[in-house]
C-alpha cells in the first residue's frame, strides 16, 4: 500500500490514510518516503496523527514527529497519552544518529536465572511486537545488562535450562551516544539482528533492529 501511495497525488494520499484504521495507517506510514509521511501528518488533525503515531514503534513515532514543524509537533505531542509522549520525548533527546537515536524503548527482557519454561510461558502472556521478537535481553539482580539470548536458542533448549547458559558470546552492547557508524560496524561484524544499548549504570534502556 506504502508503494502504491508513493505514485498518488497528495489529496489521494490523505484521503487513503482517513480511510485506514489507526494500526493499519501507522504500518503504511513507517514504510513511506519521510518526505511524503511528514507532508501526510502536518494535514492530519492532530488527534488523529497522535493515533496513529501511538500504534508505531516509539523510535519510527519520534522519526516522524521530528520532522514536523514545531507548531505540529506540539499539537500532536500533547494529543498523545503520558506513557506515550514521555518515550517519544526521551528518544527526542538523542541525535537521530546515534545509537540513541534508533533505539526502541519497547523490548523484552528477563532475569538471567530464569528458566527456558519460564521464559516461554512469560512471553505467551504479554503483548509483544512477534515482527520483531527475535532476542531477549538479560539482566542480572541489579537490572543491568546480562547479554542476550535469541529465541531460536531458547525453543531448542531444554524445559528447566537457565537462560544465562544460553547467552550469545561475545557479550555486546553499546551507549546511547555511540555513532551511527559504530552500530553499523558491529551489526555487520557479528551479523546481528539485534544490539542493546545501555545508560551510564549498564542498565538496558532500548535496542536496535537490523
Amino acid at each position: 500500500l506504502a508503494a502504491i501511495m508513493e505514485d498518488l497525488s497528495a489529496a489521494e494520499r490523505q484521503g487513503i490514510i482517513a480511510s485506514l484504521d489507526e494500526q493499519t495507517a501507522g504500518a503504511v506510514l513507517a514504510e513511506l518516503d519521510e518526505r511524503l509521511t511528514t507532508q501526510i501528518v502536518e494535514k492530519l488533525d492532530p488527534g488523529k496523527a497522535a493515533d496513529i503515531l501511538e500504534e508505531m514503534a516509539p523510535d519510527a513515532a519520534a522519526d516522524v514527529l521530528a520532522d514536523l514543524p514545531k507548531q505540529t509537533f506540539d499539537e500532536v505531542l500533547e494529543e498523545m497519552p503520558g506513557q506515550e509522549a514521555r518515550e517519544v520525548r526521551e528518544l527526542l533527546q538523542f541525535d537521530p544518529s546515534t545509537a540513541g537515536g534508533m533505539m526502541n524503548p519497547d523490548f523484552a527482557f528477563v532475569g538471567e536465572e530464569t528458566t527456558r519454561d519460564e521464559v516461554i510461558q512469560w512471553m505467551r502472556n504479554q503483548d509483544l511486537n512477534l515482527d520483531q521478537l527475535d532476542t531477549i535481553v538479560l539482566l542480572d539482580k541489579a537490572a543491568s545488562f546480562a547479554g542476550t539470548v535469541t529465541v531460536s536458542r531458547l525453543l531448542l533448549a531444554a524445559p528447566e535450562q537457565s537462560v544465562s547458559e544460553l547467552k550469545m558470546e561475545p557479550l555486546l552492547n553499546l551507549e546511547p551516544d555511540a555513532k551511527g557508524e559504530e552500530v553499523f560496524e558491529l551489526f555487520d561484524k557479528y551479523n546481528l539482528r539485534s544490539l542493546t544499548v545501555i545508560d551510564e549504570n549498564k542498565h538496558p534502556i532500548g535496542v536496535i533492529t537490523v
